[in-house]
């Protein structure tokens, strides 16, 4: 059977409470977030991608580095 601890030895939960004030300078105080805090301008996209490459040149790249990675595990 499992021996319990006894409860008077258990921090309580004001204690615990009041540390984080304590540790706050007193011309501090924590605002809460408004709903303007929330709201994001959406992705960002940058100006100058890269050229969208084909499918043929996706697929002679896929194969060249499924190639390379066979070849590694060959070793």
């Amino acid at each position: 059977m499992p021996i319990l601890p006894d409860p008077s030895n258990f921090p309580s939960a004001s204690k615990k409470g009041d540390e984080p004030t304590k540790n706050r300078d007193e011309g501090e105080q924590r605002q809460k977030a408004s709903a303007a805090d929330h709201t994001s301008k959406g992705p960002q996209i940058p100006d100058e991608m890269p050229p969208k490459a084909s499918k043929e040149e996706i697929e002679a790249r896929k194969k060249e580095l499924n190639k390379a990675k066979d070849l590694d595990l060959e070793k």
